[in-house]
Order: C-alpha cells, then structure tokens, then sequence
C-alpha cells in the first residue's frame, strides 16, 4: 500500500482521545475535527491512501467515528471494507454517512461507482432485523447496530426541492412508509441519497435464531 502521512498523524491515533475520520473526503472536508483520508492529495487531505486496499494502517478499535459522504459506492469491494470498518472502530463507536439510492437518475453517470444501495443494503452487515422484511444474515461476521437509515430527496434544480422535501417527510414518517416507497414507488418518484448512522455493539451479542430468510 502506498501511504503519505502529510502531517505525521498516524503515530498520534492511539493517544488521541477520540478520533473521527472522514473517509473519501474529495475537494470538500465536512467534518472540521476529523482526519481525512483520500487517494488524491487536495490541500485538506491529512493521509493520502488507496481506500480500496482497506485501512492496514489503523490499529484494531481505534476510532471513534468514521464519516463519508457518497464514497462507499465507489468501492469495487463493499464487503472487505466493510469489514475493515467495523475492525477499527472501539466498542460503541458510530459509522455515519450517505450514499446514493439506486433510483438516483445521476448515479449512472458516474462511471467510477460500483456499487447499488437500497434500504436494506446495510441490513445484511447487521445480525438483527432492522426492517419487516428481514435479509440473509450467513453472508458475513460483521454485525453492527442499525441506529437509522433515512430516505433523502432533493434536486440540483431549486424549484423541485419544496417538493422534494414533501416526499421525504411523507416516506420517512414510518419504516412501513420507506419499504413501500421502495416497492411500489422508487422508480415514480426517485429518491437522492440514503442517510445512516451504524454503529459497533459495545460488547460480543449472542444471536439465537437469527433470521436467514
């Protein structure tokens, strides 16, 4: 992995107190605190690394909070990085972030993004069922908490987002509001984004019966 530590953070990780780390962060760092990571060196990028290759350079459970902001769909490889994610976070430490929605008319016109999102795409890294309906919980170990997933609709064209933001309150009133949004109604009335806050448990739950359906 090639790395470049611009301001020698890495070898202060583990005295920090708390650290939060914005992944992906492009031209625009969102989180004033945080440490940023991306693989093109823009005059905020703290560390320069290839994200795909994962996070070899963070020790195991030693991050608070971990931000992006439409950079996971870029990733060729969801499930390892994923994996990566809940490897370095401490014991209750949170993943927040958005992605675009798979009905986001723009997201095809970016050729470097990967992968699809949908409601119940963070469902399958979580051994509990966030949603009536429930996902295969066999694929992988990781298991964090889902604290939310929220539908986001807007539009580059101003006049649009006043109805936009209808749409959003109406289909996010209820979980059975936003599962029927996506099967009845996401290819009507496109939605933007998708808006989470994951977390790592504090400590090692026991599953009994989980739900494989």
């Amino acid at each position: 992995m090639i790395l470049t530590d611009k301001h020698n953070l890495l070898p202060t990780i583990k005295s920090r107190s708390t650290v939060i780390i914005e992944l992906g962060c492009g031209q625009q760092k969102r989180i004033s605190q945080a440490i940023t990571i991306d693989q093109i060196d823009f005059p905020h990028v703290d560390i320069i690394a290839n994200l795909s290759e994962g996070l070899a350079f963070l020790p195991d459970e030693s991050v608070d909070e971990f931000y992006s902001f439409h950079f996971l769909e870029h990733l060729a490889d969801l499930d390892f990085f994923m994996k990566e994610i809940y490897r370095v976070l401490k014991k209750g430490g949170k993943k927040f972030g958005t992605v675009p929605h798979f009905s986001n008319p723009y997201f095809y016109s970016d050729y470097t993004h990967h992968q699809f999102f949908g409601l119940y795409t963070l469902c399958y890294f979580s051994k509990s069922r966030y949603f009536k309906r429930g996902t295969p919980k066999f694929y992988t170990k990781v298991n964090f908490n889902i604290n939310s997933i929220n539908l986001v609709f807007k539009s580059p064209f101003f006049a649009r987002n006043y109805i936009k933001k209808a749409w959003q309150i109406i289909f996010n009133s209820c979980m059975f509001m936003q599962e029927l949004y996506e099967s009845d109604f996401c290819y009507i009335i496109p939605a933007y984004e998708i808006e989470f806050e994951i977390e790592k448990p504090k400590a090692t739950p026991i599953v009994l019966g989980a739900s494989t359906d």
